[in-house]
């Protein structure tokens, strides 16, 4: 798997401008790009605001639904969430929807110590436990997340094919083969992240204070979400972890090891060929959840 390229140039000027047309109140405030994330461009407007620019066609709905969901998700969540505040039209010179947010200032998880994530467990685990509430019938549903394992299995096969060097292919297609049919029953569709994994959480003075990205906010089951915690976590903090959510379904925790593969093994490749810092989260995730399939 490969960080996709960016469809269209987003660069100073053209920010910029589409402030200038859209939003004139902020002309004089500083604006740089501070990340290109997957799907979009951000850059620091003024001391508290990101502007967010769609980089490529597929980042478009979930811009929308990030501004029509988010605020109604954050509002029942303790921690810091980049609430959108307005919404930015297309123009001539760009052709879809970008938005205005607040900003949030602090480290990505990523680029913290293991001891630093290993000490957010409790934290972690409270949060998706605030976010994975009953989703509304009209809530998104996403094509990669709101999905059975299942459902994911030609992507996970094909990519791991790709790196049989790089991993233990027989070891990793065994434990996914463990977790890919459990089935979810008939429980309600929550809320989900839709993307919890380190990069997409900030830390402050060694605590975790917010989680960004919601591109992904959606319907779906919480093992999607649960697995970023193996993808995050020491493995002697994933007991606290656990205990915290309240997970005491045996199902739900074969199928948060099965994400955990999944969203493992895409980690992986994008750590070898793009961002070196998602090597050991992939592996992490990997790692974990072997050592839970062990113990269960």
């Amino acid at each position: 798997m490969r960080w996709p390229a960016a469809e269209v140039k987003v660069d100073a000027d053209l920010v910029a401008a589409l402030l200038h047309s859209q939003y004139p109140n902020f002309d004089g405030l500083d604006c740089y790009e501070v990340a290109e994330g997957f799907d979009n461009s951000l850059w620091r407007l003024g001391p508290d605001l990101v502007v967010r620019v769609p980089r490529r066609e597929a980042a478009v709905t979930p811009l929308m639904n990030e501004l029509r969901w988010l605020s109604e998700v954050a509002g029942h969540v303790s921690l810091q969430t980049p609430l959108p505040l307005l919404a930015g039209a297309p123009s001539d010179d760009f052709p879809w929807p970008w938005s205005i947010s607040t900003w949030i200032e602090g480290v990505p998880g990523d680029e913290v110590s293991l001891d630093v994530l290993g000490r957010s467990a409790h934290t972690s685990a409270t949060f998706l436990r605030q976010v994975h509430v009953n989703a509304p019938p009209d809530a998104p549903r996403n094509p990669y997340r709101s999905v059975t394992l299942v459902a994911r299995s030609t992507a996970f096969e094909e990519r791991l094919d790709e790196m049989r060097h790089e991993l233990n292919h027989e070891k990793v297609f065994s434990l996914w083969l463990t977790c890919r049919d459990v089935p979810i029953g008939d429980r309600p569709a929550q809320w989900l992240h839709g993307d919890f994994h380190p990069g997409n959480t900030l830390y402050r003075d060694g605590e975790l204070i917010g989680v960004v990205d919601f591109g992904d906010l959606c319907a779906g089951d919480p093992a999607t979400d649960l697995a970023g915690g193996l993808m995050s976590l020491p493995y002697d903090a994933l007991p606290e972890y656990f205990r915290t959510y309240g997970l005491d379904d045996e199902a739900m925790l074969q199928r948060t090891i099965g994400w955990a593969v999944f969203l493992g093994v895409m980690m992986v490749s994008l750590g070898l060929h793009d961002r070196p810092n998602y090597l050991s989260i992939g592996q992490r995730a990997l790692d974990n959840a072997a050592k839970l399939a062990e113990d269960l």
